[in-house]
This record gives C-alpha cells, sequence and structure tokens, in this order.
C-alpha cells in the first residue's frame, strides 16, 4: 500500500489484535502470560477487526458530512507533552487524560505494537520516555504544590523508592501544565481528567495536587465534574500476600480509583 493514510488506518487494525493473538492474559493490562490461552487465528481476527473499524469510519464520515465539519482541519502531532510545536497564546481548548503514577507502564502495555511496529527496539529505554513510569532519571524535582510536597514526605517514612517516583511524577506533570499554560490564550480552558489513587497506603491525591499546581501557576477553577467510573475499566489492587491482581468478579475486589475528577481550569 503507497498511501501512508491506508497504511496508518490498517497499521491500527493490525495493532488492535496483536494482544488477542498472543498468549498476553486476556483481562488483564499487565504483561501477563497466559500459557493455557489459545490464540485467536490471525487473519480471520484481523479481517473482522478492519471490517469494524471500515463501519466505524462510514458511521464519522456521515456525522461530520451532517454536522458540516468534514473540511475542518486537523493535524495529528507525536510529541513529548512538555514541548508542543505551536505559538504562545493560540490555543482555545485543551483536553487530555495523563497517567496515573504508577498505575500502568505504558511501554508495557504497549510493548507488543511498539515492537511488531518497529518504534523501539529497547523496552528499556522505551520505558523512559514515559510520564507516571517507575523508570526515570533522578532529576532536579519542581513539585509547586504543598500538597505534593505533604504526600512525598509522607511516603519517605515508608517506602525511599515510592516517595521518588511520586515526586518525579507532580514534577513532570507540573511541566506539562507550565506548557498548557504557554500555550493557552487568555480565557482559553485545560479539561484533565485525573483519579486519585493510594500507594503503600498512602493517599496520592492527583486531583487536588493539579489543581493546586494549575493555580500556583495563574489558572482559576472554572469547574470541576466528578464521576463514578465503571469498574470493568478498571485496574485492580495486588493482593500483599500473592502479589496477584484481584479477579474482576471477585466481590472483595477493591477499585485503585473508583471516582474521576474532570479539572476544568481557566488561563486568567
Amino acid at each position: 500500500m503507497k498511501n501512508r493514510d491506508v497504511q496508518d488506518f490498517f497499521f491500527c487494525g493490525f495493532s488492535n489484535i496483536l494482544k488477542n493473538c498472543s498468549i498476553w492474559l486476556q483481562k488483564s493490562n499487565k504483561p501477563t502470560r497466559d500459557f493455557e490461552k489459545k490464540p485467536a487465528e490471525p487473519i480471520k481476527t484481523f479481517l473482522k477487526q478492519i471490517k469494524m473499524m471500515l463501519r466505524g469510519n462510514i458511521q464519522l464520515f456521515e456525522l461530520l458530512s451532517k454536522k458540516g465539519y468534514l473540511k475542518v482541519p486537523s493535524k495529528v502531532v507525536c510529541t513529548d507533552a512538555r514541548a508542543i510545536p505551536v505559538e504562545d497564546n493560540s490555543v482555545s481548548l485543551i483536553v487530555t487524560s495523563p497517567p496515573y503514577v504508577t498505575s500502568y507502564e505504558y511501554a508495557d502495555l504497549h510493548q507488543l505494537t511498539a515492537l511488531w511496529l518497529e518504534y523501539t527496539k529497547d523496552l528499556t529505554d522505551f520505558r523512559k520516555k514515559f510520564i507516571g513510569t517507575s523508570h526515570h532519571n533522578k532529576k532536579d524535582l519542581i513539585l509547586n504544590s504543598a500538597l505534593a510536597e505533604k504526600i512525598r514526605n509522607e511516603l519517605l517514612e515508608i517506602d525511599k523508592k515510592t516517595a521518588e517516583e511520586v515526586s518525579t511524577y507532580f514534577t513532570e506533570m507540573n511541566q506539562v501544565f507550565v506548557e498548557m499554560k504557554r500555550m493557552l490564550k487568555k480565557g482559553g480552558k485545560t479539561c484533565i481528567v485525573i483519579g486519585n489513587t493510594s500507594l503503600k497506603g498512602v493517599e496520592i491525591l492527583n486531583a487536588e495536587v493539579f489543581v493546586e499546581q494549575l493555580q500556583n501557576l495563574g489558572l482559576k477553577i472554572a469547574e470541576i465534574i466528578k464521576r463514578e467510573i465503571p469498574s470493568k475499566n478498571l485496574p485492580s489492587v495486588r493482593d500483599e500476600k500473592t502479589g496477584k491482581f484481584a479477579s474482576i468478579k471477585d466481590k472483595n475486589r477493591i477499585s485503585v480509583y473508583p471516582t474521576e475528577y474532570i479539572l476544568v481550569m481557566e488561563k486568567i
């Protein structure tokens, strides 16, 4: 296929079937092998996936045509969220759902795609490129939040490594917020979807820390929306004795972050 857009369409379909066609434990977001799993037949699964995507593409085309948005230009840029190639004071709206601190290793979550499509040959190096990873280099930490400092100090009394991971996460998210402020017009808004969690028995109040960081950068609260998350989409908590994640059907299962917040912040 010579058309790059068509190539990308089929690569997306290929990426989507990799988990089904491997021995990756089907219901796990973690890279866990299931040696009893019978992988799906690749060609059949691929064709089914592409047909589903084609139907969705037709629906999108019809919707955009009906709304008169078909000719509205869009541009996809793959880059670091802390260095986005747009002009200062030029953006009206930012919508984002950032990673949760040490919740998922996104490099692991996407490793099949990354390796098959040759985005990387070294998963260790690949991991270091993600915000929220535990695989990080120590750097100057600027948390820009008294609450984040309090959380770090509580963790330091329990586990230094976890404290460093959380500190790095909040530092890197603050760097993202600095970039958001640079891009936003006066009166422009950023909508951030995030939930709270806990590590080593310490509450990690991501939503509250983010609001404090953004306020310290000069943004104000426009609205905060709170909603419950369907449990089927949540990671579960590890059993401290076995190290295993609780089953989806486990009645005693505790969700890591059953509530999420949409933080709507405005540039003053």
